[in-house]
């Protein structure tokens, strides 16, 4: 349960701080970190609410699920399955448009986050 909580807790908290980052700061996080051109309002308004709002949404989800222990087995296939997506279409993307930006190091911390959230349901289905 020490991996599981762990990893439901950081994964929310990274999630939660990147988002209000985000929110708050958008072209000097997002566009940054991302390379999105962030001159017009639609540009603005769509950082905000998918690297603001939904990132803030799944990382208060995830410390929820860090602290509830019945949530424990759906917080962690969430981020397995949240956190797999991303690594998988970000590596995609990466072979077709080479590396750039931040994108090898999301990559990496995506597959670790995927990884351990992997073990993580391992180690509980074995005490089932």
């Amino acid at each position: 349960m020490p991996l599981a909580r762990f990893v439901l807790i950081f994964t929310g908290i990274s999630f939660f701080g990147y988002a209000v980052a985000c929110f708050l700061y958008p072209v000097e996080v997002a566009g940054r970190f991302t390379g999105y051109g962030l001159e017009a309002a639609a540009g603005l308004v769509e950082v905000r609410a998918m690297y603001g709002g939904l990132q803030a949404g799944f990382g208060v989800f995830c410390l929820l699920a860090g602290w509830r222990r019945e949530w424990t087995v759906p917080g962690l296939t969430a981020i397995a399955t949240v956190m797999g997506g991303l690594v998988l279409a970000r590596s995609v993307a990466m072979g077709i448009h080479g590396p750039a930006g931040a994108n090898p190091g999301a990559a990496i911390y995506e597959g670790i986050t995927t990884l351990l959230a992997v073990v993580a349901l391992i180690r509980l289905r074995g005490r089932v």
